[in-house]
């Protein structure tokens, strides 16, 4: 396997050995290193009119599981010591550096905002708001989302269930039906157990919503409804505050946007929640 070396140089050594397909690939990522590291599988398929599987190929025959430990060592090579900061002149600053913070994050939910539609985000609206039981779906820093996303709207008394076990939430997709809902959290659009889950629940003929950051993505390609988050990451950066930021804003907006619909109700689900609650508070 291919650890620390250089994979641009590792490329550029077996560039003899490729077929036409995978000198595209190859030619495309040596031209391209930075753009490459932000892309999905899918979006380099489809940028290339290659099939995924050629590309999965490639990262192997150049040592490499697959096309996410690829793009690890692709961002190792590209980018070793890039921070997080890189933006920031003066890191002794701390002004500069709140101010640095904001705008980024600013800039996320302007973004974020700009790519959901308001018919997009109605129709979701009405399929929560009609449907029996709606499940939760994510797993690593998109379950803890999916957790915030359960925590929400069962205290406006939807019946919303989540299972942080991967396992559990597949069983439990297995269980959904035409009057269900499953609600699917993944950035990548492209994690396995997410997708897999996507397609069970669609199997039992459930709606399927997505909030992912890539269109193309696997999980859209499965979904009826999909949220964007269009935050990009490196590999180093998976589960990245931007990212978080993203899932959160969509999140509360369809949270307060289902809340209008079912206000009397939500309030009343809300004060009886608090209440059993509340002799813990000190």
């Amino acid at each position: 396997m291919v650890q620390k070396e250089n994979v641009l140089l590792r490329i550029e050594t077996l560039k003899n050995s490729f077929t036409k397909t995978e000198t595209r690939i190859a030619t495309f990522v040596l031209e391209n290193p930075g753009k490459a590291i932000y892309m999905s599988l899918t979006e380099l398929s489809d940028a290339l009119k290659v099939s995924e599987g050629s590309i999965v190929r490639f990262c192997q025959k150049i040592g490499f599981q697959g096309f996410h430990p690829f793009k690890i060592a692709m961002a190792i090579a590209e980018s070793p010591y890039k921070s997080d900061s890189s933006g920031i002149s003066d890191p002794e600053n701390l002004t500069e550096l709140k101010s640095y913070v904001a705008n980024r994050y600013v800039d996320v939910i302007r973004d974020t905002s700009e790519f959901i539609s308001e018919e997009t985000l109605r129709d979701c609206v009405a399929s929560i708001t009609s449907a029996k039981t709606i499940l939760l779906a994510g797993v690593g820093a998109s379950g803890n989302t999916a957790q915030d996303a359960f925590y929400k709207f069962m205290r406006i008394g939807l019946n919303f269930k989540y299972s942080s076990d991967a396992h559990l939430q597949a069983m439990m997709a297995s269980q959904l039906s035409k009057a269900d809902m499953l609600m699917a959290i993944s950035q990548s659009g492209s994690t396995l157990e997410i997708v897999d889950i996507a397609n069970i629940a669609r199997g039992a003929g459930c709606t399927v919503m997505s909030v992912t950051g890539y269109a193309r993505s696997p999980l859209a390609k499965v979904s009826d409804h999909v949220l964007l988050t269009p935050t990009r990451e490196t590999p180093f950066e998976s589960g990245a505050i931007r990212s978080k930021v993203a899932q959160l804003y969509v999140l509360e907006l369809l949270f307060m946007a289902v809340f209008q619909k079912i206000r009397t109700s939500g309030q009343k689900s809300i004060e009886k929640t608090a209440r059993a609650v509340a002799k813990w508070i000190y």
